[in-house]
């Protein structure tokens, strides 16, 4: 029965480790390519310091998905 405990507990931490290293790695992601397209348009990596946060693109993202569903 512990050995079993043990197991689920491992699995349980790791699929939460793997959550926030996943929203991290998004995050990284939508950096990258904001800085990425000004510097394609600009020559400079902050072309836009009052551009859209991660968190305010997820939630206009999550919202958009969420009434093309209805």
């Amino acid at each position: 029965m512990n050995k079993k405990l043990l197991v689920a507990t491992a699995v349980l931490l790791s699929l939460a480790w793997s959550a926030c290293t996943s929203d991290h790695i998004k995050r990284a992601a939508y950096e990258a390519a904001y800085q990425k397209g000004c510097m394609d348009r600009v020559g400079r990596p902050d072309c836009d310091p009052a551009h859209q946060s991660y968190e305010e693109y997820r939630k206009a993202r999550d919202q958009l998905t969420q009434r093309n569903l209805r």
